[in-house]
C-alpha cells in the first residue's frame, strides 16, 4: 500500500501562490495536505489567504500546524507590542488589521508540532522550524540539522521554515523540507514551491516541485491594498524576493539586527529609519 500527501510551508499570505497550487492538485489526486505554519504576513489581502485555507479544508483532509507568523500575531492580540506604520513591522501591523477572532481563534488550535500516523506508511513528525524550535533553522545554523536527526525518535521529519526545498538522510533518518509556497528563496524567483510525498512501510520520498504563479498581479495587489504605504523598507525587499529568488527581507533582518545591537537598542523597532534608508540602496531596494 503507498500513499501520497503533499505537503506545503510558509504561504507568508502570497494567495496567488496558493491558488496556483490548489489549481495543480485538482488534476492530480492525493490522500491529503500537510501544511507546516506560516499561513499569513508580509502580504497584501491576508483574508484571501484565509478563505484558501478554508476552502482546502473543505476538500482535502488536511494535517496543519502554526508557524512562527501565527505565533508573532497570537503573541501580539491587541497590539499590546506597538506594531506601527514602519519598516521594522509594518507589515505585520498591516496583518494584523486583518486578522478576526476568528482567524486568531484557528491559528491558536493549531500545534507547532505533532506526529502525524498514516495508515500503512512510516509515522511522520511535523513541525515549523525543528522540534522543540519553531524558529529553528538548519539552513542558517551551522549543526542544528545533525543535532536534531541524531536525537530523533521517528524515521521521517518534515519541517518548513527555511524557504529551501530539501531532503536529507542522516543517521539512518530522513528529513524533508517542502520550500515555500509563497516566498521561495531557490535564486530563480516568480515560483511557488511545495513537495509531494509517496509513502509506504519502509519509506517516505519526496518530488520537489515549483510551478509559476501570477506575480505580476500578485505585486498589484501591494500597491493597491495599502500595504505599500505601512511597509516600508522591508515590504520593497519582500517584492524583491518574490522577483528573484533571494532573500533580501532576510539579509536586511541581519543587518539592522547588527546595527541595533551596536547601538545598544532593545529591538530592530529603534532604529531610524535613515538606516533603513542605507539598505534599501545597498540591496537596491
Amino acid at each position: 500500500m503507498t500513499k501520497k500527501f503533499a505537503v506545503i510551508s510558509d504561504v507568508h499570505g502570497n494567495y496567488k501562490a496558493f491558488e496556483a497550487f490548489l489549481e495543480y492538485m485538482e488534476k492530480r489526486p492525493v490522500d491529503g495536505i500537510i501544511s507546516l505554519g506560516d499561513y499569513v504576513t508580509d502580504s497584501p489581502y491576508p483574508e484571501r489567504t484565509m478563505a484558501l485555507i478554508r476552502d482546502m479544508r473543505n476538500r482535502y483532509d488536511c494535517c496543519m500546524l502554526r508557524g512562527n507568523r501565527e505565533d508573532y500575531l497570537l503573541n501580539n492580540a491587541g497590539n499590546r507590542e506597538g506594531w506601527k506604520p514602519s519598516s521594522a513591522n509594518g507589515t505585520l501591523y498591516y496583518t494584523l488589521q486583518h486578522m478576526t477572532e476568528e482567524y486568531l481563534d484557528f491559528f491558536a488550535s493549531l500545534p507547532t508540532e505533532r506526529e502525524y500516523e498514516i495508515e500503512g506508511c512510516q509515522t511522520l513528525y511535523l513541525c515549523h522550524g525543528v522540534p522543540g524550535r519553531v524558529r529553528g533553522n538548519v539552513h542558517e545554523e551551522e549543526g542544528l540539522k545533525e543535532k536534531v536527526m541524531k536525537e530523533l525518535k521517528y524515521s521521517c521529519l518534515l519541517g518548513g521554515h527555511t524557504h529551501h526545498q530539501e531532503t536529507d538522510r542522516l543517521y539512518g533518518r530522513t528529513y524533508i523540507n517542502p520550500g515555500s509556497l509563497g516566498f521561495a528563496v531557490d535564486g530563480v524567483g516568480r515560483r511557488a514551491q511545495f513537495a509531494v510525498l509517496t509513502g509506504t512501510a519502509a519509506e517516505w520520498e519526496a518530488e520537489f516541485i515549483s510551478i509559476p504563479y501570477d506575480v505580476e498581479g500578485y505585486l498589484r495587489d501591494f500597491r493597491e491594498s495599502g500595504m505599500d504605504e505601512v511597509g516600508f523598507t522591508l515590504n520593497k525587499a519582500i517584492r524583491k524576493s518574490l522577483l528573484t529568488g533571494i532573500n533580501y527581507f532576510y539579509h536586511c533582518i541581519l543587518e539592522i539586527d547588527r546595527e541595533a545591537r551596536a547601538a545598544g537598542l532593545a529591538s530592530i523597532a529603534d532604529v531610524p529609519q535613515s538606516a533603513w534608508d542605507k539598505l534599501e540602496k545597498k540591496f537596491d531596494l
